[in-house]
């Protein structure tokens, strides 16, 4: 199952919409919206043309997979989908089962689809792309003809115009929470709310903590649970972190938060991983902290030649 899950962390953006004819002597990347599309269209499929089993997939079932995945009717990927997917790369992902791969090939490109429309509804892009423009963008990467606009400069096209996404929706987010009760701002724009203020003492920027947390962005949407993390492995034990060993926004912020509290940091892009993921929201329950090494173990040093 690993190239199915592999399939479905593809990161893609798309929209609905458009009128583009798809033919080559007809394709005229006109306005900014025409190229923007046109690349994300066409980066749908370096994301599978390295896979070794690509030359044995059907490219005109996964062009229709990629027009049916893009009408996003449904929650989650259709059952029969599913099973074929599994029978196609067998009970441990690693295979490939030719007999499936026209109606495998199919729901690949379903997957591509479904994801690529999953997260432009979760970006707010629609309106900025032309669905029909990405389709002729992804069918001409099959045919290995996409060469209206060069690879980096796709990629160039993509990377600016989801920092820009992520900058609008950081800002709301950061101006909302500036409203919010029993807010306090730090130096660089750190925003701390006081859920639950803790009745211990608080740690220096070199100290070891121990804390639960749950990160999302600035959509809403949860990235990561330390809570979630600990039921799947069966544990309760909280993540360790030395604050040198992690992002500004968290190095600045821990030395203002008392043991035993309840907060929210809202960090500025620039002080957590940078534009491409924005601003971010962490739920803190800060559970301890001790100087450096009393929690978290030092790395051993690697012998030196």
């Amino acid at each position: 199952m690993k190239k199915i899950i592999a399939l479905f962390s593809i990161v893609v953006l798309a929209s609905c919409g458009g009128n583009k004819a798809d033919s080559e002597e007809q394709i005229k990347l006109v306005t900014e919206k025409d190229k923007l599309s046109y690349s994300f269209g066409a980066e749908q499929v370096s994301q599978i043309a390295n896979d070794p089993n690509f030359k044995s997939m059907d490219l005109k079932m996964l062009e229709d997979g990629f027009s049916e995945g893009l009408k996003y009717e449904a929650a989650t990927l259709d059952p029969e989908c599913k099973d074929v997917l599994q029978k196609l790369f067998g009970p441990y992902g690693q295979d490939f089962e030719v007999a499936y791969a026209k109606d495998g090939s199919k729901c690949i490109g379903k997957v591509i689809g479904f994801e690529f429309m999953k997260f432009c509804k979760s970006m707010g892009g629609e309106s900025q792309i032309d669905l029909e423009m990405v389709k002729v963008g992804f069918k001409q990467g099959l045919q290995k003809k996409d060469t209206l606009i060069k690879s980096t400069d796709r990629l160039a096209l993509i990377n600016t115009f989801i920092s820009g996404l992520n900058q609008s929706s950081s800002a709301k987010m950061m101006a909302k929470a500036k409203k919010m009760p029993n807010i306090k701002t730090l130096p660089g724009g750190i925003l701390i709310q006081t859920i639950e203020e803790g009745k211990g003492g608080s740690p220096t920027s070199a100290d070891d903590v121990e804390a639960n947390y749950i990160l999302t962005n600035a959509k809403g949407d949860t990235i990561e649970s330390s809570f979630a993390i600990q039921k799947m492995q069966g544990t309760k034990e909280a993540p360790k972190f030395n604050l040198n060993g992690v992002i500004q926004g968290w190095k600045q912020s821990f030395p203002s938060l008392k043991k035993g509290g309840k907060y929210r940091l809202y960090v500025p892009a620039e002080l957590a991983y940078g534009d491409q993921k924005g601003a971010l929201c962490f739920y803190i329950e800060f559970i301890n902290f001790g100087k450096a090494g009393t929690l978290v173990k030092p790395q051993p040093q690697q012998p030196t030649m």
